[in-house]
């Protein structure tokens, strides 16, 4: 029972189609003008053969049987009717006529041929007892179109009841009359049942074929992105043989002019300090990349930790910061270290944090011209520590912010060579802010400059045993900031 009732519930089961309803019902009625028409010729071709038998073999019982009347001139009349159906679908689709809406078609060639069935119902069951015309239209429709639960039932319902109460009127054999009814009802819930179970399988079908479609464009675009990112993971490796091999040559050459200088004894303590510099320099270059290369590994592996200890972080920074005033003042830049509070205790890791901040500075220097400003501050925000990189450089340009911390992204490509990086420095930024659960945002405008915000949680943690050791601190941020600086050429 509860199976029958389902299928005899105007209702249907939930099928999300929001997304894509007006294309599910425009192919819907589509389809079912298509299939109107092939129904439409062949009724008017049954019909015309009906005519020319009407007009041969029963026109002698047109005088003696009415009904044989009736039949000559609904065959007339639905032929009429089909020809001017068929006319306004072609004005329609030709664009002559746009007044109808398409859905205006098929139900009107519905209504057509069931009132066409209920006539000829009417005239069978006068002539041999039976509504068969009625009953072919009915399950034909209902089989051929499809229609919505609702639609279906108010249609067939309406010209079961005008069958009905025509048959109360032109049958008088009240045994017959019962017979004809229940017939007829059975038929138009059979005919229902056909037609819920018709749209809700083209309904699945149709939503399982975009799905398959939306699968489709969705692989088609991770392709893309594959595509995308193979390219530049080509280019990012064929970049790191460039930055490997450049400071190898750089290194290789300095050591063969000091050899060659040693054996021409021709070395004096001014080349050779200087093919030294170059050395150290490069060897800082190669250092710093490698670290990065692995470090970045470490990250992906999920195989990296920073190690968080309470400290300062305002004496971190501002370290950090002084540290290389010297450096930017000989570049011919002003350094500005700003802060609205003295002191704040927070839980990060110093090395990776200085690390961070000397990586900033590295492009604000890199993209900052003589006589520029580069500007350090912190400050608190919304339960952060806020540390802001800001330079008076050349800028980044809009297309590119968001994909400035992207893995093998370079912004700089086409810059000069001086300005040239390996394109994970500031993922590995990121990377190293998010292990703080912090973030790094970006404001940036072409020409005007960047400024680059990190913010930090501010929390503490409990037993923190490490404290920051001040013993040779100094040494240690020069060891640093030769390595951070080391792709910064004179």
């Amino acid at each position: 029972m509860s199976k029958l009732y389902k299928y005899l519930s105007l209702r249907y089961p939930h099928i999300d189609t929001n997304q894509y309803y007006d294309n599910f019902d425009s192919l819907r009625i589509s389809i079912n003008n298509d299939r109107c028409k092939r129904m439409v010729n062949i009724l008017l071709l049954l019909n015309i053969i009906f005519i020319i038998v009407d007009l041969t073999i029963y026109k002698s019982m047109r005088v003696k049987a009415p009904s044989y009347v009736y039949l000559y001139y609904s065959h007339i009349i639905i032929s009429l009717l089909i020809i001017l159906w068929l006319v306004l679908l072609n004005l329609q689709e030709n664009k002559r006529f746009t007044s109808l809406n398409p859905k205006f078609f098929y139900s009107s060639f519905l209504n057509l041929i069931l009132y066409w069935g209920v006539f000829m119902g009417l005239n069978n069951a006068y002539i041999s007892g039976q509504i068969t015309g009625y009953i072919v239209c009915v399950l034909a429709t209902s089989v051929y179109l499809y229609l919505k639960p609702v639609e279906a039932f108010l249609t067939y319902s309406s010209s079961l009841i005008i069958l009905i109460v025509s048959l109360v009127f032109t049958v008088n054999n009240e045994n017959l009359l019962y017979t004809h009814i229940i017939n007829a009802s059975i038929v138009v819930i059979l005919s229902y049942i056909i037609s819920k179970i018709n749209f809700l399988n083209f309904l699945k079908e149709f939503i399982h074929k975009k799905k398959i479609l939306q699968s489709k464009q969705e692989l088609e675009k991770i392709n893309v992105k594959l595509k995308e990112y193979e390219k530049l993971r080509t280019d990012f490796f064929a970049n790191i043989s460039h930055e490997l091999k450049t400071p190898i040559n750089v290194i290789f050459c300095a050591e063969q002019i000091i050899d060659f200088s040693l054996k021409q004894n021709q070395c004096n303590n001014d080349n050779l300090s200087k093919y030294l510099k170059m050395i150290k320099q490069n060897s800082y270059r190669l250092t710093r990349l490698i670290g990065n290369l692995i470090d970045i590994t470490k990250i992906d592996a999920l195989n990296f930790e920073v190690k968080l200890i309470n400290a300062d972080i305002i004496q971190v920074v501002e370290d950090i910061t002084m540290s290389v005033a010297a450096f930017v003042e000989d570049k011919g830049i002003s350094l500005v270290f700003d802060t609205e509070i003295e002191e704040k205790i927070i839980a990060f890791d110093p090395n990776q944090i200085e690390r961070v901040i000397l990586n900033l500075l590295s492009n604000a220097i890199k993209f900052t011209d003589k006589a520029g400003e580069i500007f350090v501050s912190i400050y608190l925000k919304d339960n952060n520590v806020c540390i802001s990189v800001k330079d008076t450089g050349i800028g980044i340009p809009n297309d590119m912010l968001n994909s400035i911390f992207d893995r093998f992204i370079q912004v700089d490509n086409a810059l000069p060579k001086n300005h040239e990086g390996s394109g994970i420095g500031l993922s590995l930024v990121k990377s190293l802010v998010e292990m703080h659960k912090g973030s790094i945002n970006v404001n940036s405008k072409l020409g005007e400059g960047s400024e680059f915000i990190v913010s930090l949680p501010d929390t503490i943690i409990s037993n923190s045993q490490q404290t920051l050791n001040s013993t040779n601190m100094e040494d240690d941020y020069i060891k640093k900031i030769n390595i951070e600086f080391s792709d910064i050429y004179q």
